[in-house]
């Protein structure tokens, strides 16, 4: 008598809570330098264009990056209530 083939299992690859976080630190580091470096530029300018350009570019950076801890500290969050 022939066995029957059984159709194959595929791994479906589910990102961890662990990996998340660990992306979400390493692009709010990430975005933290880029703050840091448009607020150095800001204050070392003379330029009023420059000024302007960079006081922008440190505002959307800065509050990309306290989304990005805010996503950091959800996900860390969710690894100890896992535990």
């Amino acid at each position: 008598m022939a066995k029957k083939k059984r159709a194959k299992k595929t791994k479906k690859t589910v990102s961890s809570v662990k990996n998340k976080l660990n992306l979400a630190w390493k692009n709010f580091l990430l975005f933290l330098a880029m703050f840091i470096v448009s607020l150095v530029l800001y204050y070392m300018s003379s330029n009023a264009l420059f000024i302007n350009f960079f006081a922008i570019i440190a505002m959307i950076t800065g509050f990309v990056a306290f989304a990005f801890l805010i996503v950091s500290l959800v996900f860390w969050i969710l690894k100890i209530s896992r535990r």
